[in-house]
């Protein structure tokens, strides 16, 4: 496949041919018909990518903030809620070390690392915390049960 540089510096903004670098490749959203479609945009630049990338990290970053906020504000959250943030603070995770480890520096990388294992932490507490709660009024029940006559 050949892939385009275009020459900014030039007047006339000359295009030209160059072999396949190594980098991040994304394909970029067509916001609107004004502008050019591009299907596939490989960056190479690192300070470029990890802008980028950084971007793209915190976004899925806040979602996931704000679902494990939900779910430990809520009073009648249930073990299967938690248990589904805590899937999905494992799949930020993943995404974090396997697509993007090798682009983002190792200190973002370190900083979000430290944050999400805070989340979990936290997710983890709410969800014993349920459990205890879920057992305390089983015991309850069986108490109440037991004394009829």
């Amino acid at each position: 496949m050949t892939s385009y540089v275009i020459n900014k510096r030039h007047r006339d903004m000359e295009v030209f041919s160059i072999p396949s670098m190594e980098g991040y490749t994304f394909k970029p959203k067509a916001l609107s018909e004004d502008f050019i479609h591009v299907n596939k945009v490989n960056v190479v630049n690192h300070e470029m990518i990890d802008k980028i990338l950084t971007r793209k990290f915190e976004k899925s970053f806040k979602r996931l903030v704000a679902l494990s906020m939900r779910v430990l504000e809520e009073e009648e959250a249930d073990e299967g809620d938690t248990t589904i943030v805590l899937g999905e603070v494992e799949l930020v995770r993943e995404i974090l070390l396997n697509r993007y480890q090798k682009f983002i520096d190792k200190e973002k990388e370190e900083l979000f690392l430290k944050k999400l294992r805070l989340i979990e932490n936290e997710l983890r507490m709410k969800q014993i915390k349920v459990k205890k709660k879920a057992e305390y009024l089983t015991l309850q029940e069986q108490k109440s049960m037991g004394r009829g006559r």
